[in-house]
């Protein structure tokens, strides 16, 4: 039966289960659509710091370099939902300490905290039977946008876990700073930012006294770039990015966002690689079920409301798939009007996020009018090389992926 555990809480993982090698942790949360939070994983040493900046799982680098860690997307209606497998034998042995968090993307810029989060949980599992182990369930929280969650630890060689959950102001750069990662923030002003000063307190070094080693020395900074938290704009038609390479490419969400007082609907022509065409729309929502396990989860910004509007999609795979065009009309109940509308008049943009942490933005940017305005597309035709493509086309008649 699956243990719940407390706020403060530590307790003994492998010390009671001596064959439990691999863990699933599931990090699950409800919040407004127009929140965009994210989770990582800090592979720290005695000293509380990542040895190298692929010691941070998470959107940007979902595998550690030691293969201990993976992080991946689960596609979920009304809940995000993110997982880390580890691999407990294979963590380099020089790391004591796994730390898990959860930040607001641009939470400072935006004025968003996690008074707006709800029903968040940790779910500890065995990889490699399923079975559940622990359930942590987050509680609330008030003027947070940056989380430390809890830590996996070692112990005379026995993993551990710890719940000091405890919440600041910061974002992921802060994080980044105290863990003792290099950051390059991609800013629209172009100029860089120092991450805030940060204490964060570690009750888990304070269990037993530590004997001191002799200091780490570390690389020469031209050995490496800074890591780069953030994330990939197309802003002009014909720009292109290649999606991380991975085995497969999985649970890729692709989400309509928009807050002024307009009906988008979201639309997805396909074409998958046996030749098959189809279209995912209000009218005909897809599903996992039967290919191409495409599934619209609900019709947004009905009667012309503003707020915080979104539409989303999810591809359960990406493999069976040749191409994806995503496209977005205006809903009018007498229909449309004759010239079509300026679509880049109204502040919708398309967010394409894997698994794997690809994490792209496609804003509406046409001033051109018209009935349907072509976003952007997702092209597989080469499984070597997917990429995603700025389109930003508007025209009158209705997309037709064989056009493009």
């Amino acid at each position: 039966m699956t243990a719940d555990i407390q706020k403060g809480s530590r307790i003994d993982l492998t010390k009671t289960r001596p064959d439990l090698s691999q863990l699933a942790i599931r990090i699950s949360w409800g919040s407004p659509d127009s929140y965009d939070i994210d989770a990582a994983v800090f592979m720290a040493d005695q000293n509380g710091h990542c040895p190298d900046d692929s010691s941070m799982i998470f959107y940007g680098n979902s595998v550690s370099t030691d293969q201990s860690v993976q992080h991946s997307v689960v596609a979920e209606t009304g809940r995000s939902t993110e997982i880390f497998h580890i691999n407990l034998p294979l963590i380099t042995p020089s790391i004591e300490k796994l730390v898990f968090t959860l930040t607001i993307y641009e939470g400072d810029k935006k004025n968003q905290t996690f008074s707006e989060m709800n029903n968040a949980s940790i779910l500890f599992s065995n990889a490699a039977t399923g079975e559940e182990l622990l359930t942590y369930k987050l509680g609330s929280f008030m003027i947070e946008n940056t989380l430390v969650l809890g830590e996996l630890y070692n112990r005379n060689g026995d993993w551990k876990f710890s719940a000091n959950t405890g919440g600041f102001s910061g974002g992921l750069a802060a994080l980044c700073n105290h863990f003792g990662i290099e950051v390059k923030e991609e800013q629209e002003s172009g100029a860089s930012q120092a991450a805030p000063a940060l204490e964060i307190e570690s009750p888990i070094l304070q269990e037993t006294a530590v004997k001191p080693e002799p200091p780490i020395v570390p690389e020469p900074a031209a050995q490496h770039q800074p890591i780069k938290l953030g994330k990939i704009t197309l802003d002009k038609p014909g720009e292109g990015v290649s999606l991380r390479k991975a085995a497969k490419i999985e649970n890729v969400k692709v989400r309509l966002k928009w807050t002024k007082g307009v009906d988008l609907d979201l639309h997805a022509f396909y074409k998958t690689k046996t030749g098959q065409f189809g279209h995912i729309y209000f009218g005909n929502k897809g599903g996992f079920q039967a290919s191409p396990f495409i599934k619209l989860d609900r019709d947004s910004g009905v009667g012309n409301t503003s707020g915080n509007n979104a539409e989303n999609l999810t591809i359960k795979a990406l493999k069976d798939l040749d191409s994806v065009i995503i496209a977005t009309n205006i809903f009018r109940f007498l229909g449309f009007i004759s010239k079509g509308e300026n679509f880049a008049r109204y502040d919708g943009r398309v967010l394409v996020k894997t698994g794997n942490g690809d994490d792209i933005e496609v804003p509406l940017t046409s001033k051109v009018k018209g009935r349907w305005c072509i976003i952007c597309k997702i092209d597989n035709t080469d499984a070597a090389d997917p990429k995603v493509l700025n389109i930003n086309r508007v025209q009158s008649n209705k997309p037709d992926i064989r056009d493009l």
